[in-house]
This record gives structure tokens, C-alpha cells and sequence, in this order.
């Protein structure tokens, strides 16, 4: 597949000590990455170039430079979840409302919300203040109300890692079957499983790139920056080590079992 979104030579920085120099990064359309990176290695940033908030001079999305492209298409197409608050007080008004300002028509926005109620089982939050939700189902919203745009390129700024486990599976189900391009940014390795491709950040410039099993090999170096790996697959490179297992595995039961042949 076509590059999507790419990052040319990009140049940018808050201070001497943070900023990108010549910087390179390149997503493939129908991609699940998952970029990590500790705290201040410039996450954010990139993610504040691809919706307009930072200059962006040199990000291309769809092989068109950014800042030629036309902003209301582009807000349809390219949607970035940042952790801002919920907007209103009930599921309908929520997920409607960026559907109102794109000006879909009313049966399509109501198509729209009632095939996101059925799929994702909203019906739960019928009668209940957005402010007595939980913080996963808080998260789960605020995802879901960009997500039922069916943008071709989504990123989301950490929170995905904040939803319950069968919530996050069914969007990551969704996303793939509208083959939606995501962009994950987290701290939390784990939900790389869900992906094809890891991006990792250290001050400012990408060390580490490729699919996901083979980042994750690289346990040392992502130990040192201060991530902890997946249990399983942790578990398994260990046993690698001592010749007990010759893959690495994301599934207990599938260890286990193996262990025990």
C-alpha cells in the first residue's frame, strides 16, 4: 500500500534541547502503529503538526503536502484524538456532534449513531451523566465520537490504552474493517499487539522502527527507555534464551501449552 502519511525532512523545536532535525517518518495506508516514547521525546508534537496546530511545512499526507490540501475534506479524512473532555451529556448528543459540523444530513447522522449504539453496545450509557462514568468508558467515547467520522487516517493520543479490553477489541476490529490507518500513541506496549508496526521516540528523533515482533525482540533497549514489555511475549524471549521455546508467543495458553509438550 501507498504512503499516507510521511514526515519529510521536518524541522521544528521548542528549545535547543527539543526539536526535530531532518526528521523522517513515513505510514503506510491500512497500517496499526503503535508509537511509544517517554515522556517528552516529541509524541504530542508530531501529533499537533498532523491537525494544523503546529506549522507542518513538510508533512505530506496522501503524497499532497499538508498545507495545500482543502482543511473541511481534510478534517473528514485525517482526525487526531486528543484527551480533551466530552462535549455534552448523553451518547446521542456525543456521537452526533462532530457529524453536525462536518454538515452531514440528519438521516445519515442518525444512521451513523444508531449503527454505533448496536455495534459497540452504547445502550448501557442511556440513562446515566456523562460525569458518573468510568474513566475507560469515559475514553471509549471520547474515541468513538471521531471514530463514527470513518476517517481514512485516525491518531489517537493515549487514550485508547484507557479502555476496557473488549471495548478496545471492537474498535481495533472496526478500525481494520473500514481499513482505517491508526496511528496509536501509548505508553503501554501491550496494546502494540493490536498492530502491525511499532515507532519508537527518544528525544526527539525515531531510534527504533519496524513490525511489531521484531521491535519487541529488541527487549533490552526498550527495558532501558523504561517500557515494559508484554508478559507473554516478555516470557517467551527469556525462554528463547535457554532454548525452551523457538518462537515468541502473545498468547499464555499457546505458551503454556507448548511448555508442557
Amino acid at each position: 500500500m501507498g504512503k499516507i502519511i510521511e514526515f519529510k525532512n521536518t524541522n521544528f523545536g521548542y528549545d535547543n534541547t527539543n526539536t526535530f532535525n531532518d526528521f523522517n517518518m513515513e505510514i503506510n495506508a491500512g497500517d496499526i502503529v503503535t508509537l511509544v516514547g517517554t515522556s517528552g521525546s516529541g509524541k504530542t508534537t508530531l501529533l499537533s503538526m498532523l491537525c494544523n496546530k503546529l506549522p507542518n511545512d513538510t508533512l505530506f499526507y496522501g503524497g499532497n503536502n499538508i498545507k495545500d490540501c482543502d482543511i473541511k475534506e481534510l478534517q473528514k479524512e485525517l482526525v487526531v484524538v486528543f484527551d480533551t473532555p466530552l462535549l455534552t451529556n448523553s451518547i446521542d448528543t456525543e456521537l452526533s456532534y462532530y457529524l453536525k459540523k462536518l454538515g452531514l444530513d440528519t438521516s445519515e447522522i442518525n444512521s451513523r449513531v444508531d449503527n454505533f449504539k448496536n455495534k459497540f453496545d452504547l445502550s448501557r450509557f442511556a440513562n446515566i451523566q456523562f460525569k458518573q462514568l468510568s474513566h475507560s468508558d469515559t475514553n471509549l467515547i471520547k474515541i468513538l465520537r471521531y471514530l463514527i467520522i470513518d476517517p481514512d487516517f485516525l491518531a489517537i493520543d493515549n487514550v485508547l490504552t484507557g479502555v476496557q479490553e473488549a471495548d478496545k477489541k471492537k474498535i481495533i476490529d472496526y478500525i481494520k474493517s473500514k481499513n482505517i490507518t491508526l496511528l496509536n500513541v501509548t505508553t503501554n506496549l501491550k496494546d502494540s499487539l493490536y498492530g502491525n508496526k511499532i515507532f519508537v521516540l527518544e528525544n526527539f528523533v525515531l531510534i527504533l522502527e519496524g513490525n511489531t515482533m521484531s521491535v519487541l525482540k529488541m527487549d533490552t533497549l526498550l527495558k532501558r527507555l523504561g517500557f515494559k514489555l508484554p508478559f507473554t511475549v516478555d516470557l517467551s524471549i527469556e525462554l528463547n534464551h535457554y532454548d525452551l521455546t523457538k518462537k515468541i508467543y502473545t498468547d499464555k495458553k499457546k505458551l503454556v501449552d507448548e511448555l508442557w509438550k
